[in-house]
């Protein structure tokens, strides 16, 4: 597996790929979300001028990708919990989604693709913390597949905890058609200068 991390114009380039990577996993349980192409392109565009994106590579195939900016940049939705919290939002780095396909789940990729985000985050940011957030559902949820695995395990095993009283919420349609609004805890972890 190759990991590439895209700059500028090469985030540019790949938009539709990831762009599909995010509407092909983002409707399946805990998110439902029924996105659209040109919707995604303008969110990913926006990591091209200030945030990393990190593809996992199968050959010349995306596997999975992950993107992250500095919270002070990413939108109110997600920068009003923290100010209202009381706590610094430029000193967050946010993890804005760790996708990937199926087939690549569950053999270490996210791990490799986690580990380097974070080593670029240490090298070039001054911020104190990693975060990302996770949707909240009720475990009775209709949709809630018998074989659901929890991203909590893998957030444990990277040292990320949940931050008390830091929530957001943010609606978006779901695949049902209906728009809801969510509810998304927040999680962290301290940056580690060597």
């Amino acid at each position: 597996m190759l990991i590439r991390e895209l700059n500028g114009h090469e985030i540019i380039a790949h938009l539709d790929q990831l762009a599909d990577l995010r509407l092909g996993i983002f409707r399946e349980y805990p998110y439902l979300y029924d996105g659209n192409r040109d919707g995604e392109r303008r969110y990913l565009g926006s990591y091209a001028g200030k945030g990393l994106v990190l593809l996992a590579l199968d050959t010349e195939q995306v596997a999975g990708a992950i993107t992250g900016m500095s919270l002070a940049d990413e939108t109110p939705a997600l920068v009003a919990p923290f100010h209202a919290a009381g706590l610094a939002p430029q000193e967050y780095f946010y993890i804005g989604e760790l996708l990937l396909y199926a087939p690549y789940r569950n053999h270490g990729t996210g791990s490799l693709l986690l580990t380097r985000l974070e080593q670029l985050v240490e090298e070039r940011t001054s911020c104190r913390h990693y975060c990302f957030a996770t949707v909240v559902r009720p475990d009775n949820h209709p949709e809630k597949p018998v074989d659901f695995v929890s991203i909590e395990r893998f957030s444990h095993r990277h040292g990320y905890r949940l931050l008390p009283g830091v929530s957001a919420r943010i609606a978006w349609q779901e695949i049902d058609g209906q728009t809801t609004t969510k509810r998304l805890d927040f999680w962290q972890k301290e940056v580690k200068r060597r």
